[in-house]
């Protein structure tokens, strides 16, 4: 592949929404050209019959039966007890959305 041009690094850039500098775009324009090659050269290889991975390492998820043990449960009294402001049994808490 050949260098890429500099109207092809500034198009790359601003589909990434990044305004680069003169002196940035020669820089980029180099390690772009790079990573085009590499991607390219892995375009070129030989997959037809190696299997998709999903995952390498052969651990499988592990789930536990969701049982309520309600010796180690806390009321709704007790959880609310130190609350600065409840309402209605909830925590009551600063809104983070602004109006």
């Amino acid at each position: 592949m050949s260098k890429l041009s500099k109207a092809q690094v500034i198009h790359v850039s601003q589909l990434a929404k990044l305004s680069l500098k003169e002196s940035e775009i020669e820089k980029f324009r180099s390690q772009l050209t790079r990573i085009f090659e590499y991607v390219d050269s892995i375009a070129k290889m030989k997959t037809q019959g190696v299997p998709e991975t999903n995952q390498v390492t052969g651990i499988t998820n592990r789930f536990r039966s969701d049982v309520v043990n309600r010796t180690t449960m806390l009321s709704q009294k007790e959880a609310l007890g130190n609350a600065k402001k409840t309402y209605k049994g909830y925590f009551l808490i600063k809104s983070i959305f602004g109006k």
